[in-house]
């Protein structure tokens, strides 16, 4: 392999790393009047809630469990 085929792959690599960034921060941009922003806050202060926060799991059985508990069983 050569070095211009080597630097273009890295190349294609990176730019590949770059889309799949950009395509993130676009999902997360609402309303659409939002500033895309890969990588780094836009805020000049910290975010109110965690930035790495998950969304918790629930099964069925934590739904029927908080029925009961609630008086609202089916």
């Amino acid at each position: 392999m050569t070095a211009k085929s080597k630097a273009r792959k890295s190349k294609q690599g990176s730019d590949r790393k770059l889309d799949a960034q950009l395509d993130d921060a676009l999902g997360g941009t609402f309303p659409a009047s939002d500033p895309v922003s890969v990588g780094h806050s836009t805020s000049t202060e910290p975010p109110a809630r965690p930035t790495d926060r998950k969304a918790p799991v629930i099964d069925l059985e934590d739904v029927a469990a908080a029925r009961r508990r609630s008086g609202r069983a089916r």
